[in-house]
Parts: structure tokens; sequence; C-alpha cells
């Protein structure tokens, strides 16, 4: 099964892809490897994309380009890697191409860090997995517009520049 990208899809994404007891990643400097751009196969096997910056002020921040397969944009997220109440979250915000909001003004979206092993950080149903020095894999719970549960897959590679 298909599926779409949608508001509702991405704005589903609440789902745990793990059950984690405990999170031991408790400060930025720990996911200083995503600085710089990477590029890989995202919804539908189209490019997908995100760039992260340097740490500035306790928290990292970043965005993402979803394309579709015939190259042009499906939808954007900003996002940021900070301290929120004491615990490192993943926060973002969803845009179409034309940079409306899916969001209300004031909301973001928030996944606190459950789950930090090695080399995998699980946010409250986004799992970061650093494969290989210059590979990462990110899975996201979603809710299709059926209702049905999945796990999107971006499979990313950095790019050299």
């Amino acid at each position: 099964m298909m599926i779409k990208a949608t508001k509702s899809l991405m704005l589903a994404c609440t789902l745990l892809l793990a059950h984690p007891t405990s999170a031991e990643a408790d400060n930025i400097t720990d996911f200083a490897w995503l600085e710089g751009t990477w590029e890989g196969v995202g919804i539908g096997g189209a490019l997908a994309t995100e760039v992260y910056s340097a740490a500035a002020d306790g928290q990292m921040v970043g965005h993402f380009r979803q394309l579709k397969p015939d190259g042009s944009v499906m939808f954007y997220e900003l996002i940021t890697i900070g301290k929120r109440d004491g615990v490192v979250t993943y926060s973002l915000k969803h845009f179409n191409p034309d940079l409306t909001g899916w969001e209300e003004r004031q909301t973001v979206k928030h996944f606190p860090l459950t789950a930090a092993k090695a080399s995998r950080w699980v946010f409250s149903g986004i799992v970061y997995e650093r494969t290989g020095d210059d590979d990462m894999t990110v899975s996201v719970a979603a809710t299709g517009d059926d209702g049905s549960n999945q796990t999107l897959h971006f499979l990313f590679r950095r790019v050299k520049r």
C-alpha cells in the first residue's frame, strides 16, 4: 500500500517505534555527527534531503525537503534538536511548497528523546540510526489517510562537498 504524503500522515507521527526505558544522550554534542547535508531515498522512492548546522546556543537547526517522484516539492520541515524541559527533543514544523504551514501558527511538534544507544536515537515516533560514517536511516511512525499505521524509512548518505 502506498502512503500519500499529506498533512494527516505527517501530523500523525505519534506511534512509538520502540519501547525504550531510558535516554542516554543528554547533550547536543551527541548529535554533532549530523552536521552537513544528507540526501537519499524518501517517500515513494523520491529524493529527500536533510541539512543540519553546527549547534549554537544549545541547539542544532536543520531543514528537510521531500520531493515527489516528478521532482517537484512535496513539503518542507524546519527542525531543531535541543533541550526542552531538560530532555533532548526533536522539534519541527511542516510547510507546503508555498511555505504555508501545516500546524497552527503557535504549534510546534515535539518528539522527546526516549532512548539512545551507541548509534541509535529514538525520539517518540522518530528514530535516527547512524549506519556508517556517512550513512543513516530515519524511520518515522505515521498514520495513512486510511487510518493504517505505517513506518516510513528514509535512507540517507552524507553529501561530500
